[in-house]
């Protein structure tokens, strides 16, 4: 693995992430909702929350703290490397 460190303040804010990997948060709050990729939904059950995107399924239970968490979920990759993906690795 290559040497560097995580960097928290680097990863990119909850609607850059989710916009970038094209999922539509819907509503306005310190909670929206999306379509979650982790299962064939039709209602929008994932949760999102938009200050730091911390996230949770309601119907298939996926869940974290942050984009970070979530890249990690959806690509299958580990931390360090869903870091550098991010851009929060250096």
């Amino acid at each position: 693995m290559t040497a560097g460190r995580f960097h928290p303040e680097w990863l990119p804010t909850a609607p850059e992430y989710f916009g970038g990997v094209g999922i539509r948060l819907i509503g306005k709050g310190t909670w929206r909702s999306a379509l979650c990729p982790f299962h064939d939904d039709t209602r929008a059950s994932l949760r999102v929350l938009y200050p730091r995107g911390a996230f949770r399924c309601m119907a298939c239970n996926a869940r974290g703290g942050d984009v970070l968490a979530f890249e990690q979920m959806r690509t299958g990759k580990r931390f360090a490397d869903a870091a550098r993906d991010l851009g929060a690795w250096g």
